[in-house]
This record gives C-alpha cells, sequence and structure tokens, in this order.
C-alpha cells in the first residue's frame, strides 16, 4: 500500500508538470516565433524578454508541483549575495534530472535565470526544445573519440557552440550552468570511468574553460554549486517524485579561480588546460567529500556544516 501510495503521488507530480509546461506554451509559441522571425534587435530582445518571463512561472509552477507532491525539505545554503542583473559561470555535480530543476528553484531570483549546457537531442523534446533554443542555451554533440579520430574538425565544434552562446550572453544576465561530469553519476558510470570519487564523475574542464574565457571581462564570479540527497546513494527522479526522498542540501558559492586562469587557449596550450584540470580537480575532490557524507545512510551529516565533525 505504501508503495501504491507513494507511485500515485509520483504520477500526480508527472501529470501537474504536463499541466504546467502545456499552459506555459501558450505564450512561449508566438514569442519565439517572433524571435525566429524577426531581424531587428528592438523587436527581438522584447520577445526574449517574454520568453524568460515564460521560463521564469513555468520553473516556478513546476518547482511547485514536484516539491507539493513529494514534501521534499530543499535546504538552500546560500554563500553569495543577491544580484539579479549579474552575469555568472555556475559549475555543478549531477546526480539525478531534478538536479535541474532544483536549481532553478534555489538560484532565482537571487541570481539570473540559469542557461544551461544541454545535449542535441533534447533540442527535438516538444515544448522543451522550443523554450530550450529561445533561451539560446547552448546544445553539445559531444562525439565520440572515434568520430573524432575520423573527422578531427569535430574537436573544436562544441568549443565553437559555447563561444556564440557566450556572445549572446555577454549582453544579457546570466547564469551559465555546466554540469562538469558532462552526464549525471551512477555507480555504474563512476564505475565504467574509473572514477576516483566516491560519488562523482570526473569533471570535464573544456566547457567550463572556454566559457570563462570567452566571458571574462564582463564576469561577476565563477560559482560552485553542490547538490546532495541526504541519505540517499543512488538519487532519482522518480523516487524524489514519490516521496522516498526527504531532504535535499543545496549549497552555492563563489569560487576563487586563479588570475591566469581566466583567459587562455585551452585547446592550444597544453600548459594552460594541465593547470585548468588540476584547479577543477581540487575543487572536484572537497566536493566528493561532501556529496559523499551526506548521501551516505550511514553517515551522520545531513548539513554541510556538519561533515567535518561527522568525520
Amino acid at each position: 500500500m505504501k508503495t501504491l501510495l507513494a507511485n500515485l503521488r509520483g504520477g500526480f507530480a508527472v501529470i501537474g508538470m504536463i499541466a504546467v509546461t502545456l499552459i506555459g506554451f501558450i505564450p512561449l509559441l508566438p514569442a519565439s516565433l517572433v524571435k525566429l522571425a524577426a531581424p531587428w534587435p528592438w523587436l527581438r530582445d522584447p520577445a526574449t524578454r517574454v520568453v524568460l518571463w515564460v521560463a521564469r512561472w513555468w520553473a516556478r509552477g513546476v518547482n511547485g508541483v514536484i516539491l507539493a507532491a513529494s514534501q521534499t525539505h530543499v535546504i538552500y545554503d546560500q554563500q553569495v549575495p543577491d544580484n539579479p542583473d549579474g552575469r555568472y559561470v555556475l559549475i555543478s555535480n549531477h546526480q539525478c534530472w531534478a538536479d535541474v530543476m532544483l536549481l532553478c528553484h534555489v538560484v532565482e531570483p537571487q541570481l539570473p535565470f540559469p542557461r544551461y549546457f544541454i545535449k542535441e537531442p533534447l533540442r527535438w523534446l516538444p515544448v522543451v526544445g522550443l523554450a530550450c533554443w529561445a533561451l539560446d542555451f547552448p546544445f553539445m554533440k559531444r562525439h565520440s573519440r572515434a568520430e573524432i579520430e575520423k573527422d578531427p574538425s569535430l574537436r573544436t565544434r562544441d568549443m565553437d557552440t559555447v563561444r556564440r552562446s557566450c556572445e549572446v550572453f555577454r549582453d544579457w544576465p546570466v547564469s551559465i550552468v555546466n554540469y562538469a561530469e558532462g552526464t549525471r553519476s551512477t555507480a555504474a558510470k563512476r564505475a565504467a570511468a574509473n572514477s576516483p570519487y566516491r560519488a562523482l564523475l570526473p569533471p570535464k574542464a573544456g566547457g567550463t574553460a572556454f566559457t570563462i574565457n570567452a566571458m571574462h571581462d564582463v564576469l561577476d564570479g565563477v560559482l560552485d554549486m553542490t547538490v546532495a540527497y541526504v541519505n540517499t546513494p543512488e538519487p532519482t527522479f522518480w523516487d524524489l517524485l514519490c516521496g522516498r526522498i526527504e531532504r535535499v542540501m543545496i549549497r552555492v558559492r563563489r569560487l576563487d579561480i586563479p588570475g591566469d586562469l581566466l583567459e587562455g587557449d585551452y585547446m592550444g596550450d597544453p600548459e594552460y588546460r594541465a593547470r585548468f584540470k588540476r584547479w577543477l580537480e581540487d575543487v572536484w575532490a572537497e566536493k566528493d567529500i561532501e556529496v559523499a557524507a551526506l548521501q551516505d545512510p550511514s553517515q551522520s551529516a545531513t548539513r554541510f556544516s556538519q561533515i567535518e565533525s561527522s568525520g
């Protein structure tokens, strides 16, 4: 009976999210078409503002449904000043699909509405794909090693996408989100990647480095977001919707990035690439200790401040 009720709760949450999405599509479609068709900034810019307004209210509606259905407590530890008009690069670990919505929930409106690096296939999702395109999300193809060896020009194609997107973002308040692991961390993926971390996959530095390089002269900061599903080593979106995850800890803090990493040729300068990768791996090692401690049911820590004492 308990399992049935939990699944019903998750089903109602899915229905609610679909309803909010369909309602949001009504104003999204004409605004997106105007942005696509209009060659003039005086018309494109208002259309972009409408798309952003729809995205904010859609995210609030979907998160309202998720949290009402799941009764999950999201505890937000923000360690940066409120600045909704700023420009930020935000890097985060990635545990499950709930991360994306919870990030919107905890960041907005204190910080600019997030834009994500997302996989190319998501472009074709109904409604959501249109919204991602209208919000100028960078669509990443993530070519395999075999494909790159066959066509070396593919090596830089995603980085060219990042550059084009950053040219747009320079003119708008934005939190550019990069899930540096490239995919959701699971035990199977960590084993396949021979990950040195207990809870995380090794971070990929290229996207973060290119974004920081492209935006460094207008950035208000580089932010680090850590997401941990308390007492849940392998969280899933469905488990959260069903109310099986009682608490999520999320911290956003400013990173002190060395000045010599703000500008560099990640693809052409091996020394710069090695320095940037070491810096990001150090950030990830600290993050892994925190996430592993919070998600391990055998640990006593339930907040970031308890991790050291729980040892």
